[in-house]
C-alpha cells in the first residue's frame, strides 16, 4: 500500500510521522514523506522518498517576529505586534503551501493519507473520502473537546470551568474554519458537491474525521464524550539511536554524575539565548546539579563559565540519554514530553508557545514535576525555587517511575498498523 505522510511544523511536528514511516516500512508498506524542506536530508539519509514544501514556512520562525513569538522578548504590545505579523506572514506563505499539497495528492495517487493538523487541503479531501484520509496528532485538546482542559491553543490562559473549556473549541475551530474558507473556496470545485460551510466543517470533525491521537493514554485518559473515530494510540518513538557515534568523554562524565539533568529546548528558538543560558546555567553549577545541555537548534548557548558540572553537546538521541539520567528541564513539546515519562525521569518544563503550556500543566497534576515557569517570565529568582523543587522533591521520581510502567503496554505497532491500513 502506499502511504502519503503529510506533515508542517517544527522537528516536534515531523517525528511522529516519521515514527509512522518507520513501523509501516517495517510492514512493507510504501510510504512518501511531504514535509517542509528542511528536513530533506533528515528525511532522505532514512532512505524514505521525500517532497519538499516552501521554506518560508519554517523561515518565517527565524525572524524576529517569529522568535518573539517562540521565545518571548519585548512587553505585551511588542509581542502582540509579533503574533500579528507572523499571522499576516504566515497566510501569503499558506495559499503556496495548500498548493502544492494538491499538486502532489494528484502526482502521487496515495492508497492512504496520514495528515498534520496544519495541512488544510486535506480536511476538504478527507469530508469527500474519510475513509483515505487521517488525521494524526501528537497533541490533544485540538478538535475534540474535554471539559477539563480548553482547546489546545488556549491553554497558556486556560484551564476554565468545564464550560468555558467545552466552549472554547468553538472558538477557536470557528476561527479556523473561516481562515480555510478564505484560502480554499477556489478549491472546491475539486470535490462533488461539496459543503464545506463552517458548521458542516464542524460536524465532521467531530463526529466522522478519522483521528488518531499519537500521545499516552496514562498521562491524557480518553475522555468519554469523545465518538470512535477519535483513538489515542500512545506515542511511538522512532530509534534514533542507530546512527549515534557515542563520545567517550560524555560516557566518562556520566560515571561521575550518575544523578545528572539534561537541559534542552529542542527545536525552539527565542531572541535571548544568551540571557535565558546563563540565567539557567549559573543557577545549575550554583547548587551542584550535573547537568548535559544541548545547544541543538539554537535556543541555548555556551557561557563563559567554565565548570565540570556542565556537559555542552550540539544534538544528542532523547532514546540514548533519558534512561541515563534523573531528569530533564525542557521546553514541553509533546515528544520530548512523552519519551521523558516514557524513561521515568522528572521533568521542568519551561513552555515557550502554544501546546506546552498544556503539557506543563499535565505533568504538574501527574506530579512528575513542579509546574514551570514560562520563558516569557523566566528571571533567576523564581526559576531557582523551582529547580530546587525538581532537584530534590523524591516523590516526583517515584510517581516518574511509577507512570513510566504503566506506559510500557501503549503504542502497539500492530494495532496502528491495522487501523491505517483498514478500508
Amino acid at each position: 500500500m502506499k502511504i502519503l505522510l503529510v506533515s508542517l511544523g517544527t522537528r516536534g511536528d515531523v517525528e511522529p510521522f516519521l515514527a509512522q514511516a518507520e513501523i509501516l516500512t517495517h510492514a512493507g508498506h510504501q510510504v512518501v514523506c511531504l514535509f517542509p524542506e528542511q528536513f530533506r536530508e533528515v528525511v532522505e539519509q532514512l532512505n524514505y522518498p521525500f517532497i519538499g514544501f516552501d521554506k518560508r514556512f519554517l523561515e518565517m520562525l527565524e525572524t524576529q517576529s517569529g522568535k518573539s513569538v517562540m521565545g518571548g522578548g519585548g512587553n505585551g504590545f511588542a509581542q502582540l505586534k509579533g503574533y500579528l505579523r507572523l499571522i499576516r506572514d504566515s497566510m501569503k506563505v499558506q495559499g503556496k503551501l495548500i498548493e502544492q499539497q494538491r499538486e502532489v495528492l494528484q502526482e502521487i495517487n496515495p492508497d492512504k493519507v496520514l495528515f498534520h493538523s496544519k495541512a488544510l487541503y486535506f480536511y476538504l479531501c478527507a469530508k469527500q473520502n474519510p475513509k483515505k484520509f487521517i488525521l494524526l496528532s501528537p497533541l490533544p485538546c485540538l478538535i475534540h473537546p474535554s471539559e477539563n482542559y480548553p482547546h489546545i491553543g488556549l491553554a497558556k490562559w486556560g484551564p476554565f470551568s468545564k464550560k468555558w473549556n467545552l466552549k472554547s473549541y468553538g472558538f477557536v475551530n470557528g476561527a479556523r474554519h473561516k481562515a480555510m474558507k478564505r484560502l480554499m473556496k477556489k478549491y472546491y470545485s475539486d470535490f462533488i458537491d461539496p459543503d464545506f460551510s463552517s458548521n458542516a466543517m464542524k460536524d465532521f470533525e467531530r463526529k466522522d474525521l478519522r483521528t488518531l491521537y499519537t500521545i499516552s493514554p496514562t498521562l491524557f485518559p480518553r475522555p468519554e464524550n469523545w465518538p470512535n473515530t477519535a483513538t489515542i494510540t500512545g506515542y511511538f518513538f522512532r530509534n534514533q539511536t542507530k546512527e549515534y557515534q557515542i563520545d567517550p568523554k560524555l560516557e566518562d562524565w556520566l560515571k561521575l554524575h550518575p544523578k545528572a539533568a539534561l537541559l534542552t529546548f529542542g527545536s525552539m528558538s527565542n531572541p535571548k539565548p544568551k540571557q535565558h543560558s546563563e540565567t539557567i546555567i549559573k543557577l545549575l553549577i550554583q547548587h551542584r546539579i550535573p547537568t548535559i545541555v544541548n545547544l541543538s537548534w539554537g535556543g541555548l548557548e555556551k557561557i563563559d563559565i567554565d565548570s565540570d558540572l556542565i556537559f555542552y553537546v550540539n544534538q544528542i538521541p532523547y532514546d540514548w540519554i533519558l534512561p541515563k539520567i534523573y531528569g530533564i528541564i525542557h521546553h514541553g513539546g509533546s515528544g520530548t514530553t512523552h519519551q521523558a515519562a516514557h524513561h521515568g525521569c522528572v521533568q521542568l518544563i519551561i513552555p515557550h508557545i502554544i501546546d506546552q503550556y498544556f503539557w506543563n500543566q499535565l505533568i504538574e497534576k501527574r506530579q512528575m514535576g513542579p509546574k514551570g515557569i514560562s520563558i516569557h517570565k523566566l528571571k533567576a529568582d523564581k526559576f531557582e525555587k523551582i529547580l530546587l523543587e525538581f532537584w530534590n522533591n523524591q516523590s516526583f521520581k517515584e510517581n516518574a517511575l511509577s507512570l513510566a510502567e504503566d506506559m510500557k503496554p501503549e503504542a502497539n505497532k500492530q494495532e496502528i498498523i491495522e487501523y491505517i491500513t483498514q478500508n
